[in-house]
């Protein structure tokens, strides 16, 4: 590579690098900041994101022959047309619909290059810088927190400084006195993406040899309580059944890791860490503890009513909901964007529709319709197995955990997530997507340097420690 094609790869690199960090803090401009184009801001990412398409072009960094980012692209260009046979049917004559529509069609489609482009010009302490960042913020993220779930739900370090109710962000709550924490984010939905995503990296931190970590050994212990603390006070259950899967992967990834020690650490490290967090959970967060058993059995009562398995069957229900409302969808669907929160806010109705969908699966059906629908369910399923395996092989080819365990928390969210349907969790799912193709190019040290603690990293010196 060329100097000056290296500098090429480094402008897009620092552009994700800029998208990944609005991507968390956006939320706190939103409330706190600039709290009256709070709107606006939901889509401040874009620009950067087109930017990096003109340079990734431009420079040629586009990756080629891709099958799935070629069906990616042809799926926004179908969009685009399936946009216009909507407007001039179901959504004729709906004020407006251009708003939602945009907002709809960059939801499904805007962000699908971008793991590929990630994976193409990330070099490996690039995806350290990224982790290092996150390890770091998720210190005072969670002391943030912590003052929101013992603050009231309608405090503005919850709802934000917005002079009207339309200009706040009132989330979810526990129980009357307890709010969901958002952190930086507008939603606790946001803030979960980024515990669960924190969790893996530090999970793969701990299971790495000493000579690989990036971060020092106090570093690494605050971070690892920091994200202990906003899981043990966030009162999601999805956060604690998707720290479960990390936890699991990560044990599991012994049978993958190479490398005298690798297998040991693997089950040994990530085993210490769930029986403590599991055991100081009711003695250090009493009140987390309580509230988020009362909503654990609360729910799961209500739950049990309706599925056979409690939390379990209703997390399952998103696999096949979508089929009891395909025979009875237009061909076009209802509107791209119309199952989603965005036309709530908008109240954009349109006539032989009512409600919205709960998961995404079914979202898929009612905005593009029950075979463009289809098809969209089926480009998740294909890019979630090729993604799996890509980040198996990189693991085995590397030694590194890194990959698998990123892999482990986006998943889930690439599979069947709210995906098209929530701003964060699309940040995060094409973003980590990508992050998993460039953990995939790790550098591969023989089993000698995984065991020594006083081998240097090979480019710990291009990759200086922030704190020191």
């Amino acid at each position: 590579m060329t100097p000056a094609d290296d500098k090429h790869r480094r402008q897009v690199v620092a552009l994700v690098t800029l998208v990944y960090i609005l991507l968390i803090f956006e939320g706190a401009l939103r409330k706190w900041i600039l709290t009256g184009v709070g709107p606006l801001l939901f889509f401040i990412r874009d620009p950067f994101v087109l930017l990096i398409y003109w340079l990734a072009l431009r420079h040629s960094l586009f990756p080629r022959g891709n099958a799935l980012l070629q069906a990616g692209i042809a799926f926004a260009c179908i969009g685009v047309f399936l946009v216009v046979v909507q407007a001039a049917g179901v959504a004729s004559g709906i004020d407006k619909w251009p708003i939602l529509a945009t907002y709809g069609w960059r939801n499904y489609f805007l962000y699908i290059p971008l793991p590929f482009i990630i994976g193409e010009v990330f070099e490996p302490r690039d995806v350290q810088r990224i982790v290092k960042i996150t390890c770091i913020v998720a210190i005072p993220i969670a002391l943030l927190v912590f003052m929101q779930f013992r603050s009231s739900p309608e405090a503005p370090i919850n709802v934000g400084f917005g002079a009207s109710i339309e200009q706040q962000f009132h989330g979810l709550t526990v129980d009357m006195d307890h709010t969901r924490p958002m952190g930086t984010f507008t939603s606790d939905v946001g803030q979960k993406q980024f515990d669960l995503s924190c969790l893996a990296m530090l999970m793969a931190l701990w299971i790495s040899p000493r000579a690989q970590r990036f971060l020092k050994s106090w570093q690494l212990m605050a971070a690892t309580c920091a994200v202990l603390t906003c899981l043990a006070v966030s009162g999601s259950r999805g956060a604690m059944i998707g720290s479960g899967i990390i936890a699991i992967a990560a044990v599991t990834s012994a049978a993958v890791l190479r490398g005298s020690g690798a297998s040991a650490r693997a089950i040994l490290l990530p085993s210490v860490i769930v029986v403590t967090a599991v055991l100081l959970y009711p003695i250090v967060f009493p009140e987390g503890y309580s509230t988020f058993m009362s909503r654990w059995n609360g729910a799961q009562a209500a739950e049990e009513q309706n599925f056979s398995l409690g939390v379990f069957g209703r997390a399952l229900y998103g696999f096949y909901e979508f089929f009891d409302i395909m025979g009875n969808t237009p061909v076009a669907g209802y509107g791209i964007g119309l199952a989603g929160n965005a036309s709530l806010t908008l109240g954009v109705t349109i006539p032989g529709f009512n409600g919205w969908a709960e998961n995404d699966w079914t979202r898929h059906i009612v905005d593009l319709g029950p075979f463009f629908g289809v098809a969209y369910i089926l480009y998740r399923v294909s890019l979630v197995a090729w993604l799996g395996i890509t980040c198996l092989a990189g693991a085995r080819r590397t030694g590194s955990p890194l990959p698998l365990l990123l892999f482990s928390y986006i998943g889930v969210e690439l599979l069947y997530g709210e995906l098209t349907g929530h701003g964060s969790v699309n940040g995060y799912g094409w973003l980590f997507a990508g992050l998993c193709l460039g953990a995939c190019k790790m550098p591969t040290y023989p089993a000698t340097v995984f065991d020594s603690a006083d081998e240097p990293m090979p480019d710990s010196a291009r990759f200086a420690n922030l704190l020191r």
